[in-house]
């Protein structure tokens, strides 16, 4: 799927698992320089 956003850049809290993992990953695949911040 093609949302248009690659190349952009993203910040994900919570990104270790769950919910904000799953985005991450489908923010990568989609082109986004993504950074997460975790507490683990």
């Amino acid at each position: 799927m093609d949302l248009g956003i690659r190349g952009r850049k993203a910040l994900l809290t919570g990104a270790s698992r769950g919910l904000g993992r799953a985005c991450a990953f489908a923010l990568a695949q989609e082109g986004v320089d993504v950074t997460i911040v975790a507490r683990r």
